[in-house]
C-alpha cells in the first residue's frame, strides 16, 4: 500500500487545524507535516496512530485513494454574514468541509432512490426574474411572493422541513465559528446548501437564518461574493433580509394581523404575532416600521423598550421553543441503516472511519448509532438496494 499525504492535509483542514496546530498536537515541527502532506517522508508507526486517534479514522484511511481533492464549491459563491467577512480566512476549512459532506451524501445516496431536486424549478423562475431591468426591490418581493407559493408556507415552523423536501441541504455545524451564523452556497454539481452553526441562536432568529440564506442562493449565486467591496456586501446583506422579512411575514396578511396592536412601540404588543408568524419580536416591529404602520417616534421608542427589557438578548418564548434541527441528512442515515444496508461496523471496514467522523460531519447525536449496533450481524450490504428516501 502506498502512503497517501494529500488526506492528512484533507483531514486537518476538515478540522480546522493549521499546519502548526497539528504539529503541535503531533509533537513534530511545521514542516514534518508539510512532508507529510507533500508525500516527501512517511510517518512512523506512533505518529500513524496520533493521526487516526485525532481525526477519528483508521489507519488504513491514510493508504486509501479518496476522491475528496477537488474543492465541490469556490469561496467566491460562498455568502457568509455581513459580519463574518474577517473571518474569510476560513474559508478554506469550510469548502473543504463542504467536500467531505458532499462526498458522505453521494456515498449513502448510492444506497437510495432518492427524490428529484425540485429547488431547481424555483432557480429557474428567479433566474427570469432577476435579470430583468426592473427596480430592485420590486424584483425580491416578487421573488418572495413566488418562494412562498412554491415551497407552500403555510406555517413558518416548518420552514425547515421546507426548504429540505425541495432538495436543499441543511447542517448544522459544531465547530463552526462564533462569530458566524450561518452560509449557503450553490455547488458545481448543483447542490444547494445552509450550514447553520449550532450555538447562541432561538427558534425564531434560525427561521429567519433559513430564510435569509435562501434569499442568497436565490438573488445572489451568479455574483462573486470576493469581490464586492464593504458597502456592495451590506447591500446584498440587505437584500437578503429584506427577501427573509417578505417570505416570513408577507404583506397583506400581516398588515390586516397588525391590528391586534393597540401599542406599536410596546415590544409586548407583538407576542401573539410572534406565536403566528414564528419571528422575532424586532423582526415584527421592523417589518411594521418599513411598510408604514408605525411612525418613526415609535420606532424609536419601541428600541429603547427592547434595550431596557433585555430583549436583544433573549425574547419571551425563546427559552421555551427549541431550535428546530435538519432531518434530511439523518433520515437518509435512518433509511439506509434502518434496511440494513450498511452496518456502522462497515463504516470502519470499508470507509476506514470511525462512528464519531459521521458524528462529528453531520452534528449527530453522540449516541446515534447505538440503536443500531445489536444486530449488527444480520446487516447486508448491497449497493443496489432500492429504497425511497420520503
Amino acid at each position: 500500500m502506498k502512503f497517501i499525504g494529500k488526506n492528512v492535509r484533507e483531514l486537518r483542514e476538515l478540522n480546522g487545524l493549521s499546519r502548526k496546530e497539528l504539529a503541535t498536537k503531533l509533537n513534530v515541527t511545521e514542516q514534518a507535516i508539510w512532508q507529510y502532506e507533500n508525500n516527501k517522508t512517511i510517518p512512523n508507526v506512533a505518529i500513524f496512530s496520533q493521526l487516526a486517534h485525532i481525526f477519528n479514522v483508521r489507519t488504513q484511511y491514510f493508504f486509501k485513494n479518496i476522491d475528496i481533492d477537488h474543492y465541490i464549491t469556490s469561496s467566491e459563491h460562498v455568502a457568509y454574514r455581513a459580519d463574518d467577512r474577517d473571518s474569510r480566512k476560513k474559508t478554506k476549512f469550510e469548502l473543504q468541509y463542504l467536500n467531505f459532506v458532499d462526498y458522505y451524501i453521494n456515498y449513502f445516496e448510492s444506497f437510495l432512490k432518492v427524490p428529484q431536486n425540485n429547488f431547481v424549478n424555483l432557480q429557474r423562475q428567479v433566474d427570469k426574474i432577476v435579470n430583468k431591468t426592473i427596480k430592485r426591490q420590486h424584483i425580491i418581493s416578487v421573488v418572495a411572493e413566488i418562494s412562498r407559493s412554491f415551497f407552500n408556507i403555510q406555517d413558518n415552523r416548518k420552514l425547515m422541513y421546507n426548504l429540505e423536501n425541495a432538495g436543499i441541504y441543511i447542517l448544522e455545524r459544531k465547530s463552526l465559528e462564533h462569530s458566524i451564523d450561518a452560509y449557503s452556497t450553490l455547488t458545481d454539481n448543483g447542490r444547494p446548501f445552509i450550514i447553520l452553526g449550532t450555538e447562541r441562536k432561538s427558534a425564531v432568529r434560525r427561521t429567519f437564518d433559513l430564510a435569509h440564506e435562501l434569499g442568497h442562493l436565490l438573488l445572489h449565486k451568479n455574483i462573486d461574493m470576493e469581490l464586492l467591496d464593504k458597502k456592495e456586501y451590506q447591500q446584498i446583506e440587505r437584500e437578503a433580509n429584506d427577501f427573509a422579512a417578505q417570505l416570513l411575514i408577507p404583506e397583506k396578511k400581516f398588515i390586516a394581523d397588525f391590528q391586534i396592536i393597540s401599542h406599536p412601540s410596546n415590544p409586548l404588543s407583538y407576542l401573539q404575532l410572534k406565536e403566528k408568524y414564528y419571528v422575532s419580536i424586532a423582526a415584527l416591529e421592523l417589518r411594521a416600521y418599513r411598510l408604514g404602520l408605525l411612525n418613526y417616534q415609535q420606532n424609536r421608542y419601541f428600541y429603547a423598550r427592547i434595550s431596557k427589557l433585555g430583549y436583544k438578548l433573549k425574547e419571551p418564548f425563546d427559552d421555551q421553543w427549541a431550535p428546530i434541527k435538519p432531518g434530511r441528512i439523518k433520515a437518509m442515515l435512518d433509511t439506509v441503516f434502518n434496511n440494513r444496508l450498511l452496518s456502522p461496523t462497515d463504516l470502519s471496514n470499508q470507509l476506514y472511519v470511525s462512528k464519531q467522523f459521521l458524528i462529528d460531519l453531520f452534528a449527530l447525536k453522540n449516541n446515534y448509532f447505538q440503536k443500531y449496533e445489536d444486530n449488527s450481524s444480520n446487516f447486508y450490504s448491497v449497493k443496489n438496494n432500492i429504497i425511497n428516501l420520503f
